[in-house]
């Protein structure tokens, strides 16, 4: 009934839309001066503004983007801080820009005007008299931009390469849903109204300049040609060849010229103008002829000399790249295409109209790469101007759809994937890895984490992982997967239909749905709806395969959440033979005819996004028929779907009990991860010459609702625990344990939109036999662990609350110990990141624990410490220790940093009552050195003792710690056993559950 509803709710808005579309124009004449002096712009700017809707309008709100830098206050400061970006929280004075100078007039009156209540980078221009319906207005500025430092964000500097980007007054849109004026960020692109531009750019005369527009000035375009060909007589000579970076080099900039020069553009049909100048600037000129009307389009290639064993491709790149995004979606409209290697963020880049600038590409191919979609974007961005910041999948999903289909089209074999990873890729295993599997295994990566949102969000709502694994990379996939379903021909007449009714518009998602539904003749609601608007998983199975006397019948059934059509590939000897579509549905079943067919699989060649293609296999040989092929090998690779898929390496260990262990690791881990994942490491133990080793096996899943991921697994390990006789002989019997731990976790919250937290639910179980020649000990219990996790900008704060319960029998010989305790404890930690650059801290903590229940025999051993668990009170073996129930030497100062967080190596502070701990610890600047205070009390068979310590430490984030105490109480001081040794008292912390693959990898997502 929703679907019905929602139908219905997007024909009439559609048809009402129809009707009383319009939009706004804008012509803009500008003259602006260059002094890169000062690095300032100053200029004058006039726009006539023409009211086309049908609202009468008392004032107009124009973006003054250029103050987005002024201070640490804008939103872009904000979210560059949200991002971890602190390059305008500490940014000198100079390196900030704005924007002044301003003075607007209307039709030639002065006019009032005000900052926006919430953003200095808007201003609200209040109109001498209401502009009525199809009326038309001229406003007149002067203005003024400090240009920032290009390490901020688009508008910059680099020494005196200068990228002018978003530089002058422009007004925000209006359309149906009324004013859209929004502030300037660095995730987040724009929205503006088409128009003409007029641009006289005046700058010192040795300056190459790229730009929006059609160069007016003759003696600039002799200028340009001639250079042009100075250069391709360089790369033709191998001129560059001498070329180097640095003082004296190449990269060096020269002086600038006394004298200026005044170079105009023009453009229309557009809704934005940018221009880069650099007095480096080698250039390439070329040509393309358009695949339909057979216009030629001049290429334009700048770049500094430095760059050219890279950029002397570029114009390649800029031809092929017109004439298949014009062959595939319309002719490019314009004259001039221009690329400019700008000194954005590396192997970045960003596009503008006619003109696009180029980070700093690491290769040839990846300059391809960002030059094609750069240029892409003329399409998608310049000539179908959707709301960039409402909807960033219509311009960028779609661009990388056809960067992903431009790669694989002119190189059908390529393995561009692999050939990023700069040669370490045949070392894993991952060789073969083309351009689309880089969409395919990032989407996949945050999906089967559970952290994935969905397609169609506000760009600000975005992670920054997700922007482009969502926006991008899984958008470009789906489009893929859809013009698979509609078949080439089909899709690239819907897209040139689309185009022709969209060019020079501002097209809504609604307008894309229609346009594809009435060329198509398909009903994509299922594609717009469950795809786009919501992070539900695709995932279908062959349920059966079913021969007769011609063929063969295969069945697929959905076990995904989305009723979707699936394509089925036959196959004969290895080779593809026929493909069919099973339409949507919850199952269905296709017909080939063949009795040699072989093997049937679904989506062969991974254009659709199936989180699980384990399912997706049938072959008519073997016992297990929908079982996939067993494949091994070393070490680790991606997930190749048709195959099951083992990686085998030696592995190796060592504690204090087992000296040198040797054995071998066996998982399935890849990349994407599996729904179903083992870990196993069996070995030989020197020390006890007896087996040990340890294994994980778990199932992953996503839920449709309220649950990002849950997973259900058990853990097992078995290795020396040092309470045997005669510990220190190597031949007599050691100590051994034998742990199970089943576990499940939740990741809670839903994923529609960004947020700054993190929580999870873990209960786990454990069964404990610890083994000995002189008694055994059992312990059975677990506990349930709620963690929260607050981020933003430089605070973060976590709460912990736990729940353990133990269960324990032991028989020590003589006396036969058993009881039973339940303990809770609730931890607070906050940490300020006073000097983000070298991520130093200042960490405040706090930490209380409490008996609720203990009947039986009450042992230290299933207490609560004030410095954290020793090896021995580690009763559920939930962490690795390398001398586990050592008292003394290297091995007994480790313990756990967990309950009350004292740096000791002394078990002071344990209770069986009550425990409460407080710690500080600041990081040193430019070291991994920290300096720690303590202090707590604990429950001391009814007496509440007061404890403190303070002193330094070595440490490296959460996983390894050295601390060396300055400072005792004399409680703590005493407690030490008599002839103590300082060393006896540096605290070891090694953490290895935090270095687990699949925690670092969510870790980094």
């Amino acid at each position: 009934m929703k679907k019905a509803i929602l139908a219905f709710g997007l024909f009439a808005s559609t048809l009402t839309f129809s009707q009383t579309y319009f939009q706004q124009e804008v012509n803009y004449k500008i003259d602006v001066t260059l002094n890169d002096k000062d690095n300032t712009l100053s200029a004058f700017e006039e726009f006539e503004y023409i009211n086309n809707s049908g609202t009468a309008l008392d004032k107009i709100y124009i973006h003054i983007w250029p103050n987005a830098y002024k201070n640490t206050e804008t939103a872009l400061a904000h979210q560059l801080i949200d991002m971890n970006n602190n390059s305008m929280q500490f940014a000198e004075p100079e390196d900030l820009g704005w924007i002044d100078s301003l003075d607007f007039k209307v039709d030639g009156l002065e006019a009032k005007w005000e900052y926006h209540p919430d953003h200095i980078d808007i201003a609200v221009l209040h109109l001498n008299s209401v502009l009525k319906p199809g009326e038309k207005m001229k406003v007149s500025t002067p203005f003024k931009v400090k240009i920032p430092s290009g390490d901020i964000s688009r508008l910059g500097h680099v020494g005196e390469s200068f990228q002018i980007t978003q530089w002058y007054p422009k007004p925000a849109v209006f359309d149906k849903n009324g004013w859209n004026e929004m502030p300037y960020l660095t995730q987040g692109e724009f929205y503006s109204e088409y128009g003409s531009f007029d641009v006289s750019i005046t700058v010192p005369k040795n300056y190459v300049v790229g730009s929006t527009g059609d160069c007016q000035t003759p003696e600039e375009l002799e200028f340009m040609t001639t250079k042009a060909a100075e250069t391709a007589k360089k790369i033709e000579d191998g001129s560059f060849s001498k070329a180097k970076k640095g003082f004296g080099g190449a990269d060096e900039f020269p002086e600038s010229a006394t004298e200026m020069k005044t170079v105009r553009y023009t453009q229309s049909n557009v809704h934005d103008f940018a221009w880069f100048a650099d007095k480096r600037f080698e250039i390439l000129k070329g040509e393309v002829e358009l695949p339909h009307s057979k216009r030629k389009v001049t290429t334009w290639a700048m770049f500094v000399p430095y760059h050219h064993t890279t950029w002397q491709f570029a114009g390649e790149y800029l031809h092929d790249g017109v004439y298949y995004y014009s062959k595939w979606n319309g002719d490019y409209p314009y004259n001039n295409v221009t690329a400019v290697d700008g000194t954005i963020s590396a192997g970045g880049g960003m596009e503008y109209p006619n003109v696009t600038v180029i980070g700093n590409a690491q290769s040839k191919e990846q300059l391809e790469v960002v030059i094609v979609h750069e240029v892409g974007h003329n399409w998608f961005y310049g000539q179908l101007g959707s709301n960039e910041r409402e909807h960033a999948w219509m311009d960028e999903g779609l661009n990388t759809l056809n960067e992903v289909r431009y790669i694989q089209t002119k190189y059908p074999k390529n393995t561009r994937l692999s050939d990023m990873m700069m040669g370490f890729a045949d070392k894993v295993h991952l060789e073969h890895l083309s351009h689309h599997d880089m969409n395919d295994i990032t989407y996949n990566m945050t999906a089967e984490f559970g952290i994935d949102q969905p397609i169609e969000l506000h760009s600000a709502d975005y992670t920054p992982t997700n922007y482009g694994a969502i926006v991008y990379a899984k958008t470009g996939l789906v489009f893929t997967y859809l013009k698979d379903y509609l078949g080439d021909e089909d899709f690239d007449k819907a897209m040139s239909a689309y185009y022709d009714e969209w060019e020079f518009k501002h097209p809504q998602p609604e307008d894309l749905k229609t346009a594809l539904e009435k060329s198509s003749g398909k009903d994509l609601e299922w594609f717009f709806t469950d795809i786009i608007q919501t992070t539900k998983q695709i995932d279908y199975k062959i349920s059966s395969v079913k021969a007769d006397d011609k063929g063969f019948t295969v069945s697929v059934r959905n076990v995904g959440q989305i009723d979707c059509p699936v394509r089925v590939d036959a196959f004969r000897f290895g080779k593809l033979v026929e493909s069919k579509w099973v339409e949507r549905g919850s199952e269905g079943s296709v017909h080939f005819d063949g009795k040699t067919l072989d093997e049937f699989v679904i989506d062969a060649g991974k254009q659709m996004p199936d989180l699980n293609r384990n399912n997706n296999y049938w072959k008519d040989k073997g016992l297990f028929k929908r079982v996939e092929p067993m494949k091994v090998e070393f070490l680790f690779g991606d997930n190749e779907g048709d195959k099951n898929q083992m990686w085998m390496s030696p592995a190796l260990g060592g504690n204090k009990y087992d000296r040198f262990m040797i054995g071998i690791l066996i998982h399935n881990q890849t990349l994407p991860k599996n729904k179903f994942e083992y870990t196993v490491a069996p070995m030989f133990s020197i020390g006890r010459k007896n087996l040990a080793g340890f294994g994980d096996i778990n199932y992953s899943w996503v839920p449709a609702k309220h649950i990002k991921m849950i997973t259900l697994g058990l853990g097992a390990k078995t290795f020396g625990h040092g309470l045997g006789s005669a510990p220190d002989s190597l031949t007599s019997p050691r100590g051994t344990y034998y742990a199970f731990q089943p576990y499940a976790t939740f990741k809670l919250g839903k994923p529609d939109v960004r947020k700054f937290y993190k929580q999870t639910l873990k209960l786990q179980g454990a069964y404990v036999l610890e083994d000995g020649n002189l008694y055994s000990n059992t312990t059975m219990g677990g506990y349930l662990n709620y963690n929260f996790k607050y981020k933003k900008r430089r605070n973060e704060f976590s709460t912990n609350a736990r729940f353990d319960y133990f269960n324990y029998d032991s028989n020590a010989g003589l006396a036969n110990l058993t009881g039973q305790a339940l303990n809770a404890h609730l931890t607070l930690d906050y940490k300020f990141t006073y000097w983000p650059e070298q991520r130093k801290q200042l960490e405040v903590r706090a930490h209380i624990g409490q008996n609720l229940m203990t009947s039986g025999m009450q042992n230290a051993r299933y207490g609560m410490s004030l410095g954290g668990q020793s090896g021995t009170q580690d009763v559920l073996y939930e962490h690795w220790m390398m001398g586990r129930n050592e008292t003394s030497g290297i091995y007994g100062n480790q313990r756990i940093e967990n309950q009350g967080g004292f740096k000791t190596t002394s078990s002071y502070g344990t209770s069986n009552g009550m425990i409460f701990g407080s710690n500080l610890v600041f990081h040193i600047p430019y070291v991994p050195f920290v300096l720690y205070g303590d202090f707590g009390m604990f429950d001391n068979a009814g007496t509440m003792e007061t404890v403190y310590d303070a002193g330094a430490g070595i440490r490296f984030g959460e996983s390894f710690g050295v601390y060396f105490p300055f400072l005792e109480s004399d409680n703590l001081k005493n407690s030490y056993p008599a002839g103590t040794k300082y060393w006896s008292k540096i605290r070891l912390t090694l953490n290895m559950n935090g270095l687990r693959p699949g925690e670092l990898i969510q870790g980094a997502l």
